[in-house]
């Protein structure tokens, strides 16, 4: 009996053991000879063998001096200081990557580098490494090359899974100034490089996640710069262009950056989505050319989700860039807004082309300068995106406008101060809206210049989640008038699915039946007046293009009402006083149910900046009268009447009203 026991455990040893080493996954988990490896900067000491919480290293010495085993943990003490480079040696495995973190309690272990660092953490020629929960610095007011996080490849073939994690980076100054371009390009938060010219090198399954990276010059996250590069007219690399493959960059948030946010160059179908950069450009002096987010040298990269603000510089500045040497570089449901050179830059340089790049469903407020700037593109396709420049700045839809581009149901919004714009000439243009302050639109077979009546354009504020203002309203003439695009990613800005029913104009593809269209629910309507108003039905006779065919009231603030004999859902209002370029003053356009408007009285525009009229004080700007008139748009109100103030011009006292029109639907 004893013997038969004895056989059986045996044998049961041996099964166990032949699943155990035969089994890759097993291994993994079980890797009994992996090791955690403690380090204090407070109570360790170097002398221990930093195995223990008990037995800590103290400073980075016996760490970079160690080859660490896949599986392997490296752990710092929360709230620990260490200087000098971080360069632990070693690889891991796949499946048994080697791990850095922090233990305990606090703050994240710091990393402060040193005068005479080029980084503050450092792998050359390593793969499987997984690093994260650090803050990283290099704080020193001496000139010198400095990253926060440096990766380096030579001649090594495929370098694989190099993942950085919940890091800090922050205070990389290099304190070098800037001759040219080209100056400290390899500088700032987290750079990869390869080099070498015997073994074709790359990276593989990169991946920067959750990171904070703020205050520092110059570059953000710049991966990768690679010696195999060449082709389409670049011919000073080691060799053919080899892109780094399953590269992902995300929900990492970058601020005051001296240069650029993100630069991937020298990758192949990379993934940036879902960071925010506040402040790029900050301190490039206008000699480099910077920003927000950019591929170069790249093919497929895909940018979505992400918004860019505050850029500094017109040196270049845009959020977004599909700069030379790219193919199929697609920028989809991101965020501009600020930022002092525009929103989306196209540029070629030569024979090295910026080809088939997709800008669609993105969303840019207020940017400066240009919003776009497209030279020597090849086939770009612009579609669905809405750009809107709000009231007082000085934009212009376009700087140069050269290559081949095409623009579908965009939605251009101008209620900026410049009016000029060159369209391009070898452009196509179709189901376009162009809105406001356009002095010329381009040949656009199916152009709309209609309010595309958005639910409350300019009301985005920071964050993608702030900008339903740019939803269409049930009666936008944008709605079901778009044209279809093939291969269009499925979904708009907010991720309705496309398409529903046809295609609609701008970022938001309305998924309800259209309501009604409103009409002009004032015309043939004789008005009354506070005072006297001669030939009152010229007001609303439905001829606006004739200035001379005025209703006259009194000088001094007086109102104009109609009764429109129901009450109506109102939605816009459109208005023309005496056209020749003068301003009108006290403007002021009011709704109510009840005809002495005791009660229940709705604002909707209010001009009157020293409450004359006494109906409070506005915070709408004056503006000149023009043979375009005054529109207003707003979300529908209920009313019955309608009550047009003014007090004359800045020409004379006498207010004359050429044409009032309000757009309404009957409901029950």
């Amino acid at each position: 009996m004893i013997q038969e026991w004895v056989r059986k455990i045996t044998i049961g040893v041996i099964i166990v053991s032949f699943f155990v080493l035969s089994s890759p996954i097993w291994a993994s988990e079980l890797n009994v000879s992996s090791k955690n490896y403690y380090v204090d900067s407070i109570n360790g000491d170097d002398s221990n063998n930093g195995l223990t919480e008990t037995s800590p290293w103290k400073t980075l010495t016996p760490v970079n001096n160690t080859e660490f085993q896949p599986g392997d943990r490296l752990l710092f003490r929360a709230n620990g200081v260490w200087s000098g480079e971080l360069w632990p040696k070693g690889s891991g495995t796949s499946g048994s990557p080697i791990v850095i973190d922090m233990y305990g309690t606090g703050s994240k272990p710091a990393f402060i580098g040193s005068q005479t660092t080029n980084q503050t953490l450092h792998l050359d020629n390593q793969q499987y490494w997984e690093i994260q929960n650090l803050d990283i610095s290099a704080n020193y007011n001496n000139k010198l090359t400095r990253r926060g996080v440096y990766v380096h490849a030579k001649d090594s073939g495929t370098l694989n899974h190099i993942y950085f994690k919940n890091l800090v980076i922050h205070d990389v100054w290099p304190n070098i100034p800037h001759t040219n371009n080209n100056t400290a390009k390899d500088t700032g938060g987290i750079f990869f490089s390869i080099e070498g010219s015997t073994t074709i090198t790359k990276f593989n399954d990169i991946l920067i996640e959750n990171c904070t990276i703020k205050d520092l010059d110059r570059e953000g996250i710049t991966l990768t710069w690679t010696s195999w590069s060449n082709r389409e007219g670049e011919t000073g690399g080691a060799g053919p262009w080899t892109g780094s493959t399953n590269v992902v960059v995300r929900n990492n948030y970058l601020s005051n950056i001296g240069g650029d946010g993100i630069v991937i160059q020298g990758v192949q179908s990379p993934i940036i989505e879902y960071n925010t950069i506040d402040g790029f450009g900050s301190r490039n002096n206008n000699i480099s050319y910077n920003a927000g987010m950019w591929a170069y040298s790249a093919d497929d990269a895909l940018f979505q989700y992400n918004e860019a603000f505050n850029g500094k510089t017109t040196n270049d500045g845009m959020a977004w860039d599909a700069d030379a040497r790219t193919n199929r570089t697609t920028f989809q449901y991101n965020y501009s807004h600020d930022n002092e050179g525009g929103s989306m830059l196209f540029i070629s340089y030569g024979t090295e082309y910026s080809r088939d790049a997709v800008f669609r469903y993105n969303i840019s407020q207020n940017d400066r300068n240009f919003i776009l700037t497209a030279t020597n593109p090849i086939n770009a396709n612009i579609y669905n995106n809405i750009f809107y420049i709000g009231n007082g700045i000085n934009a212009r839809v376009f700087n140069t406008n050269s290559g081949t581009a095409t623009f579908k149901n965009n939605i251009f919004y101008n209620s900026g101060t410049n009016s000029t714009n060159n369209w391009g000439a070898n452009y196509t243009y179709d189901s376009n809206v162009y809105y406001g302050n356009f002095a010329t639109t381009p040949n656009d077979p199916n152009k709309q210049t209609t309010n595309p009546q958005f639910i409350n354009p300019g009301s985005g504020l920071v964050g993608r989640a702030t900008l339903d203002g740019y939803k269409l309203q049930s009666t936008s003439p944008a709605i079901n008038s778009g044209i279809a695009v093939t291969n269009n990613g499925g979904k708009d800005f907010w991720g309705n699915p496309l398409y529903f029913k046809t295609p609609d104009r701008g970022a938001y593809e309305h998924q309800l039946p259209v309501a009604a269209a409103p009409s002009n629910v004032a015309l043939g309507i004789i008005p009354a007046s506070s005072s006297f108003i001669e030939n009152p039905s010229r007001a609303t006779d439905g001829i606006s293009s004739n200035k001379e065919l005025f209703s006259g009231m009194d000088s001094g603030v007086q109102w104009m009402q109609l009764d429109l004999g129901k009450s109506y859902d109102i939605s816009r209002v459109k208005l023309w006083h005496y056209f020749d370029g003068r301003k009108f003053k006290d403007v002021i356009i009011q709704f109510a149910e009840v005809p002495d408007f005791s009660n229940g009285v709705i604002t909707k525009f209010n001009n009157d900046s020293d409450n004359s009229a006494g109906q409070g004080t506005g915070a709408d700007a004056e503006y000149t009268e023009t043979a375009s008139g005054k529109e207003i748009a707003f979300s529908p109100i209920r009313a019955r009447y309608v009550r047009f103030w003014s007090g004359g011009s800045n020409v004379n006292i006498w207010n004359q009203i050429v044409e009032a029109e309000v757009y309404g639907i009957s409901t029950p």
